[in-house]
């Protein structure tokens, strides 16, 4: 998993975090499963990256995907550690690479990307995963958030592209 991971036209699944800020981490190790079952079943057209990256870093990561996948940890007063809310590029508030308190929002990126003739996906998921603990200096996951990853993992997976099945080869048991 790299941030060179995309392939111009497909499908991205991009996984944001800090490894070493506890449930920050989730969106990583969302990609990390979401690879794995990748690896499993292959399907084409879809690549998996990480980054700690923010704002307008994203473009780059993002730009020639038709359609985008992001995980991120949500950090709300009164969370209920390990809940997942699916968001659109408008309700990012509450994520620190989405919205940056020095930096633009992920919307902001994609209005100015699409300004300037950069190719952004068309399509975007944003999966958050409400975080119980975002200041502890220490890798892992609080149990309720790490419980989220393979059930989120499995969701992201089941939402991605099949493989298209020639309509002649049907009951032929040829392609």
């Amino acid at each position: 998993m790299t941030d060179d991971a995309r392939v111009s036209g497909a499908t991205i699944v991009l996984g944001l975090g800090n490894p070493v800020r506890y449930d920050d981490a989730v969106g990583l190790r969302v990609a990390e499963a979401v690879e794995r079952l990748l690896g499993a079943e292959p399907l084409p057209g879809v690549s998996v990256a990480t980054s700690t990256r923010a704002g307008l870093e994203l473009i780059d990561l993002l730009a020639g995907a038709s359609r985008a996948i992001i995980v991120d940890c949500l950090s709300v007063p009164a969370p209920v550690p390990g809940r997942i809310s699916r968001l659109t590029l408008d309700d990012v508030a509450g994520s620190a690479r989405l919205v940056g308190a020095h930096d633009v929002t992920i919307e902001t990126a994609f209005r100015f990307a699409r300004a300037a003739g950069v190719p952004m996906p068309d399509h975007v998921e944003i999966f958050a995963v409400e975080a119980a603990d975002v200041d502890r200096l220490e890798e892992g996951l609080s149990p309720a958030v790490a419980a989220a990853v393979p059930e989120l993992a499995r969701e992201i997976y089941k939402r991605l592209p099949a493989p298209a099945v020639c309509p002649c080869a049907a009951g032929t048991g040829r392609a």
